[in-house]
């Protein structure tokens, strides 16, 4: 799992992502593994939203703006998905500056 800083900056590897239109399913494939996977509605917005720039905390209060829950609960979430990334390695962490 990352570090709990919610000021750490996910980026992206070197990945596709596909955005099936007839399911509004987002789908990352990297030829590098190769995996393939297909994302929920909060995992493609968190997925969507990991540019190099925006922070966890950034991206936790974007998903808390667009949805009925608790902060604690996305951020918690979050971090478990960004782990999840990570272990796959499908991203890399940068600081917030």
């Amino acid at each position: 799992m990352p570090e709990v800083s919610e000021r750490r900056v996910p980026q992206r590897k070197n990945t596709l992502t596909h955005e099936v239109t007839d399911t509004d399913e987002v789908v990352i494939y990297d030829g590098n593994g190769p995996q393939l996977l297909v994302l929920n509605d909060v995992a493609a917005g968190v997925w969507l939203m990991i540019d190099g720039q925006r922070s966890i905390q950034d991206i936790t209060t974007e998903i808390v703006s667009h949805l009925d829950a608790e902060r604690e609960t996305v951020t918690r979430d979050v971090l478990a998905f960004l782990g999840q990334l990570e272990q796959r390695k499908l991203i890399t962490w940068n600081e917030a500056t």
